[in-house]
């Protein structure tokens, strides 16, 4: 396994978990976020064999950008676990 796709598995399990426990939001709803990590995944561990310094960069990114980052309406998942926890 590359070294790229961790930080990006990641980035969508906490994207799973906060839409799927915190917002209550159904699996079928969500596929899209299992699709969009798994190419995601493969594009960068594509990009890792000609460039693997910035495809780590860039999948280390994603990640701090989907925990903090809001989207639209939607808050980000470091928003919606504090509120969630009682902290917001």
């Amino acid at each position: 396994m590359s070294l790229s796709t961790g930080p990006v598995v990641v980035a969508g399990a906490i994207t799973l978990f906060t839409d799927l426990v915190i917002r209550k939001e159904t699996l079928a709803t969500e596929a899209k976020v299992i699709v969009g990590t798994a190419i995601v995944a493969l594009g960068l561990g594509a990009l890792e064999t000609a460039a693997p310094r910035t495809a780590v960069a860039m999948a280390y990114l994603v990640l701090v950008s989907v925990v903090f980052v809001k989207h639209g309406n939607t808050p980000s998942p470091a928003e919606a676990f504090a509120t969630w926890y009682g902290k917001g």
